[in-house]
């Protein structure tokens, strides 16, 4: 094998990687988004989610408050307590951001939560009941929470069909050329 062949496949298997890993992280999620609901305190607009009093809450949900950009959202409160893995915050609008807190295991089935946050220094909290059905992951879920293996594989079959065609290629390139593959014993 050549030095270029290989810069070939190792080239094809990185892109080909990086396709499939970054598709996946940005199209999938291991978490549901929740159903919103737009309230007004103190003339600012705040979007909650899981929208209050609801119902039938996936437990895959992640809890989500969306505010003006200059206002700070601090000091999360759940009862019964939820362990949050991770936070995450994005602009949401031209003036407004969203934060996220996403727990760190499902959602207890058939339960009622009770969510405070700081807003601005005003309490803002809300209730809402989770589903009495198990989780049941779909394949958005399966994606998500298996994106490295995923792109591995799928890189590492593009790049041995890519390999196979290319050494294919260049046989019948040389055989096309007259070369034939043999080997000198007299050295």
């Amino acid at each position: 094998m050549n030095k270029r062949l290989i810069s070939y496949l190792i080239t094809i298997f990185l892109v080909s990687f990086l396709i499939v890993y970054f598709s996946i992280q940005i199209t999938q999620s291991a978490y549901s988004n929740p159903s919103k609901n737009i309230l007004t305190i103190n003339g600012m607009t705040i979007t909650l989610g899981p929208a209050p009093n609801s119902t039938n809450v996936r437990l895959d949900t992640k809890i989500t408050v969306d505010t003006l950009s200059s206002v700070s959202v601090n000091n999360p409160k759940f009862t019964p307590e939820i362990e949050i893995s991770h936070e995450n915050i994005y602009v949401s609008g031209p003036l407004t951001y969203e934060k996220s807190f996403y727990p760190s295991q499902f959602l207890k089935s058939g339960t009622s939560y009770r969510v405070s946050v700081t807003i601005k220094d005003i309490l803002v909290s809300w209730r809402f009941s989770t589903t009495s059905e198990p989780f049941n992951p779909g394949l958005e879920y399966f994606l998500a929470t298996n994106t490295m293996p995923i792109a591995f594989i799928i890189a590492s079959l593009v790049t041995i069909i890519f390999g196979f065609w290319l050494s294919h290629f260049i046989k019948k390139k040389k055989f096309a050329d007259g070369e034939k593959d043999t080997v000198n014993l007299d050295k």
